[in-house]
């Protein structure tokens, strides 16, 4: 039996304990955060938005005064904020690899006391992709004062662990999984400064935080970018948009119908390419590579070379006629003459 299981540890035996812990071998060291809910969709989505209102040179709330002078003109939070997308959006185009990532930062991101990005705006793709950009600009105005220097460093050294991460294969070395819990232990020591230095706002500690670090300190089980959820997710997008366009009725059973039949359809496009790349080889096997057609002389004495057999779709069109009557009849058409009809005529 692993640790943390009942009848190995006193808190297992404790009642009412969780019908997990009856599972044989279950561990505890088993389970571990998800680092896209914890970072991407957690920390990311406040500290990327302060971040910005301090750059902006915007007030964390209502009756105060701005701490630093703005990076982008603009005599309103709308104009501030849309130089700043036309910043992004000329850094983005040679940085980021998929334009549905860049996102319009809107003045809902960088108003009140602890500003927030919600999925509405910017899911958590769209905030990875952003934080290298708010760390240029963070480290250009490093510095400046004390908060802007802890600023940088918060978000710097969580860029520097995420790129620990997704430049590594499934499992991490020794030295790799020390290089991130350092990484992470400066960031958040950086931010807890932050918070202490400006504690009306816009930073605040939130318990995701915690969970960041034991993500680092037990990332010895594998790399926490390779099982992230972001296939979880994009899978119930993908019913999401499903379930939306049937009926409210019979939505239940047609999102999987629906499912079922795209699923079959991928599998069979799959097989058909996968035949197409085996027969090759398998001519090759049989008796080598195919020879080229015998060149005879036509009736005309010029030589050509044997024609392929037709194909289903041209006999057919030779046998049903043209391709737009698809097999049938021509149709029969009225002439007319000073507004008097005729008898319909055959056409072809």
């Amino acid at each position: 039996m692993g640790p943390f299981h009942r009848g190995d540890n006193a808190w297992a035996a404790k009642e009412p304990a969780s019908p997990l812990v009856e599972i044989p071998g279950f561990s505890i060291w088993r389970w571990q955060f998800d680092l896209m809910h914890t970072l991407d969709l957690g920390i990311l989505q406040r500290v990327i938005p302060a971040a910005l209102q301090g750059l902006m040179g915007l007030p964390a709330g209502t009756g105060r005064v701005a701490d630093e002078p703005p990076m982008w003109a603009g005599r309103s939070r709308a104009a501030r904020c849309k130089a700043a997308t036309l910043d992004y959006l000329e850094w983005a185009g040679t940085a980021v690899a998929s334009s549905a990532r860049v996102k319009k930062i809107t003045p809902r991101w960088v108003q009140g006391q602890y500003p927030d990005i919600s999925q509405e705006h910017a899911k958590a793709a769209a905030l990875r992709a952003m934080l290298p950009w708010v760390v240029d600009k963070a480290q250009k105005r490093s510095g400046a004062s004390e908060a802007a220097t802890l600023r940088a460093r918060c978000l710097s050294s969580l860029a520097a662990m995420d790129a620990v991460y997704s430049r590594q294969p499934r499992f991490l070395s020794a030295g790799q999984e020390r290089e991130a819990q350092a990484f992470c232990t400066e960031a958040l020591e950086a931010l807890a400064a932050l918070v202490q230095l400006q504690p009306a706002g816009p930073w605040r500690m939130q318990p995701k935080a915690h969970a960041l670090w034991h993500i680092t300190q037990h990332s010895c089980m594998g790399n926490p970018r390779v099982s992230h959820c972001y296939q979880d997710e994009d899978f119930i997008g993908k019913v999401k948009r499903l379930y939306t366009a049937c009926h409210g009725r019979t939505a239940p059973l047609r999102t999987i119908q629906r499912y079922c039949m795209g699923t079959s359809l991928r599998l069979k496009a799959r097989q058909e390419l996968m035949d197409g790349l085996r027969r090759p080889k398998a001519r090759l096997l049989r008796g080598g590579p195919q020879r080229s057609a015998p060149v005879r002389a036509d009736a005309a004495g010029a030589s050509s070379s044997s024609r392929p057999a037709p194909s289903a779709a041209a006999a057919s069109e030779a046998s049903f006629g043209s391709k737009r009557g698809r097999g049938r009849p021509a149709r029969q058409t009225v002439k007319r003459d000073r507004g008097r009809p005729r008898k319909p005529t055959l056409e072809g």
